[in-house]
C-alpha cells in the first residue's frame, strides 16, 4: 500500500528529534505496541478506540475519527473527544465533503493547518469543534479504500514532520488490520466459495503480513537503541506467528478452519528452530481467529521460557483443550506492562485458564470448535 502524501503547502513544522533525541525511540517502541494490538484485534471500532488511548498521551491529541466506506458514503465507524451531539453532526459525510471526505475522494491525506485562522469552507466542520490542527490519511489495501482516520487538535495549528510519519506509519498498520478483519467476516459468514476465500487470503492476508513483517524488521535493523530494538523484534515474530495462523487454510478443506496442534508445532519450531516435542492425542480444529489468538497465547508462553519444554496436547472435557508445559514454570506475576495486558487480553479472548500443576508444569485449558 502506497503511504500518503500529506497534503500542506502552508506547514513549516520543526525536528522534533532535534529537540528530543529519544523521541524515535519513545515512537518505535510504541508502533511496536501499536502493532501487538492491531494484529490481534477482532472487532474494527474498539481497535481504534484501543488505539487512540494507546497514542493520544504522546502525540497530545485531542480527537480522532474514524470512517468506514458504505457505498459512496463514509459512516462514522470510531470516534474520541467527542460529544455525542459533535458525533451525531460528522456521523456520514458524502465522499469530497470536509476533510475527511476529500482525502477519500484524491486518497491522499490531508494536513490541515492553522485551521481556526482559515475560511477555507472545507475545513468548517473540525473549525467548528475548535479544532486547530488536523491531519487525516485514507485507508487502503491494494486498489481497496476501506475508509479514512484522522486526528486533531485544539493546542495547536500543526502536527510535526516526525509526528505526521508516525501517523502515516499507524495508518498503515490500521489498513492492514481492518483487511484482515473483513476477510475473516467473510470466512466466517460463509459469503464467498472457498476457492476465491482462499485465493484472497492466499494473495492478500499472507503477502500484506509479509509487507508488514518487512517493514518492521527494516526499523528493527535500522535501530541502535537496543530496548527498541527488541521491541521491533518481537513484533517481527508475533508478526510471524498471526502468518503461521493462516497459513494452515490453503491446503484444508474445513473452511476457515485450523489444526490447532499443528499450529502449535509450528510456533515451536519457529521459536526454538527444531522439531518439537509436542505429543498430541486427538484433533483440535478452530477458526482463523481464535487459532490467531490461540497461536500468540502458545508463542507468548514459549517465549517466557529459555529451554525446550515436553509439551502435550489432549482433550479436557467437552469441546476444550489441555496444553500441558512440563519443566517450563514461571510465576504469571512475574509480568508486567505491554506484556501484562497482552497476555491478558489473549487469555480473555480464547477464554483460556491458565494454571500452575505442582512445582514445574503450566496447564492451558481452553475451548475449540468441535466439528466432529
Amino acid at each position: 500500500m502506497a503511504g500518503p502524501v500529506w497534503n500542506d503547502t502552508t506547514a513549516t513544522p520543526t525536528d522534533d528529534a532535534a529537540i528530543d533525541p529519544s523521541l524515535p525511540r519513545r515512537y518505535l517502541t510504541l508502533i511496536a505496541e501499536v502493532t501487538d494490538r492491531l494484529m490481534g484485534a477482532d472487532d474494527p471500532a474498539r481497535m481504534i478506540d484501543e488505539l487512540f488511548e494507546l497514542i493520544r498521551t504522546e502525540l497530545r491529541l485531542d480527537v480522532f475519527f474514524n470512517y468506514r466506506l458504505e457505498g459512496d458514503r463514509l459512516v462514522l465507524e470510531a470516534h474520541g473527544g467527542l460529544t455525542a451531539q459533535e458525533a451525531e453532526h460528522g456521523r456520514e459525510l458524502a465522499l469530497g465533503q470536509a476533510v475527511c471526505g476529500c482525502a477519500a475522494s484524491t486518497r491522499k491525506a490531508i494536513h490541515a493547518v492553522g485551521v481556526q485562522r482559515s475560511s477555507d469552507s472545507l475545513y468548517d466542520f473540525v473549525r467548528d469543534l475548535g479544532l486547530d490542527a488536523y491531519a487525516c490519511a485514507p485507508l487502503i489495501h491494494g486498489s481497496d479504500l476501506l475508509g479514512t482516520l484522522g486526528f486533531g487538535r485544539r493546542w495547536a495549528d500543526r502536527f510535526t514532520e516526525d509526528e505526521l510519519r508516525f501517523l502515516h506509519t499507524i495508518c498503515h498498520y490500521v489498513a492492514l488490520a481492518k483487511h484482515r478483519l473483513r476477510i475473516e467476516e467473510a470466512l466466517r459468514a460463509g459469503i464467498e466459495t472457498q476457492a476465491r476465500l482462499l485465493e484472497e487470503l492466499n494473495h492478500r492476508v499472507r503477502n500484506a503480513l509479509q509487507v508488514a513483517i518487512g517493514l518492521v524488521a527494516v526499523d528493527a535493523r535500522a535501530q541502535a537503541d537496543q530496548p527498541a530494538r527488541a521491541a521491533l523484534d518481537r513484533a517481527t515474530e508475533r508478526l510471524q506467528v498471526l502468518a503461521s495462523a493462516h497459513r494452515p487454510l490453503y491446503d484444508t478443506v474445513g473452511l476457515g478452519e485450523v489444526d490447532l496442534a499443528a499450529l502449535f508445532t509450528g510456533v515451536f519450531q519457529q521459536v526454538h528452530g527444531a522439531e518439537a516435542g509436542i505429543a498430541v492425542a486427538g484433533r483440535f480444529e478452530a477458526p482463523v481467529e481464535q487459532a490467531a489468538a490461540a497461536a500468540l497465547l502458545f508463542h507468548a508462553l514459549l517465549k517466557r521460557h529459555g529451554d525446550k519444554p515436553r509439551i502435550s496436547v489432549g482433550p479436557s472435557g467437552n469441546d476444550a483443550m489441555r496444553l500441558s508445559f512440563d519443566g517450563a514454570m514461571w510465576g504469571l506475576d512475574t509480568l508486567s506492562g505491554a506484556d501484562a495486558r497482552m497476555f491478558a487480553g489473549l487469555r480473555h479472548q480464547v477464554r483460556a485458564d491458565v494454571h500452575a500443576e505442582g512445582d514445574d508444569r503450566l496447564v492451558v485449558v481452553m475451548p475449540y470448535a468441535d466439528r466432529g
